[in-house]
């Protein structure tokens, strides 16, 4: 009987605990804040392309398929999955043929279409820029801004290497930008950005018929005699236009004649010291 009774208790004991429990445990479930979503980058993709050996993986270099998470989120698509680009591995995993660079489409139509209409998108031409060549493809940034142009600008030396030197260190414009002067014009002021053509393609934006106009669009009172401005300059230290070839050779002959008579002045100067230069020991 005493023993009945004891059990008694400790059942009515267990009984009315129980509600506290479940509504406690309710209540802290109401409490805990929902789990935040996993960072953009971090999950399965990056448990093997965010270890910096796998840029040796394949047998070769390849730093594109590092990929930091902090890049990613520091872009414009920090609210993107890899699975937004990358839709070829949804269903395939690694894709023989990904159609990551095809993907910007996507988005951005208008811009593959201009790119399409230029030299870059003709097909059968060889190697071509894509998007992320000049745009990049983990890192991508405000395309609005100053700081990318410039910075797209040297990308198309990865190609354009000639050209490229000859503007960047062959003139007064190229070296002010190549020391980053924000506002001076680089590669895609003149030439255009996605839909790039060439010279002599009547729409393109440096064809002599529209170079005027194209000069103009930031030195608005430009005449006509303007586009005789030499921007990318020939190969070596004497340009192959006459005028600038008399003026190169005028400068070359003044500086080194310049510099030759007062060093010949110099060494007179010194020599007539040494000659007349009082006796060691000699008193005055």
């Amino acid at each position: 009987m005493r023993r009945s009774r004891w059990l008694f208790a400790v059942g009515a004991l267990v009984l009315a605990l129980l509600p506290i429990g479940v509504a406690g445990t309710a209540r802290a479930q109401e409490v805990s804040p929902a789990p935040s979503p996993s960072p953009v980058g971090v999950g399965e993709c990056v448990t093997c392309h965010g270890v910096p050996d796998i840029v040796a993986a394949a047998g070769t270099y390849r730093p594109d398929l590092l990929v930091r998470p902090a890049d990613v989120q520091a872009s414009v698509h920090g609210d993107f999955t890899c699975t937004t680009c990358h839709t070829s591995l949804l269903n395939t995993m690694h894709a023989r043929r990904d159609q990551a660079r095809d993907s910007c489409a996507t988005c951005h139509g208008a811009e593959r279409n201009a790119y399409e209409a230029g030299y870059h998108g003709e097909q059968g031409q060889g190697l071509k820029p894509t998007c992320i060549t000049c745009h990049g493809s983990h890192g991508v940034k405000d395309a609005d801004t100053r700081t990318f142009v410039h910075r797209a600008s040297a990308q198309c030396a990865r190609c354009h290497e000639q050209m490229t030197e000859q503007f960047r260190g062959g003139n007064v414009f190229g070296m002010e930008t190549h020391l980053a002067g924000p506002e001076v014009a680089t590669c895609v002021d003149c030439h255009g950005s996605h839909t790039v053509l060439p010279q002599d393609d009547p729409r393109s934006p440096v064809n002599p018929q529209n170079l005027l106009a194209t000069c103009q669009r930031c030195h608005e009172d430009a005449p006509a005699n303007f586009v005789e401005v030499q921007m990318h300059l020939g190969e070596g230290p004497i340009p192959e236009d006459p005028r600038l070839r008399l003026a190169t050779i005028y400068m070359l002959v003044l500086l080194v004649g310049t510099f030759g008579f007062f060093g010949y002045l110099t060494i007179l100067g010194i020599r007539h010291e040494w000659r007349h230069a009082p006796p060691k020991g000699a008193t005055g």
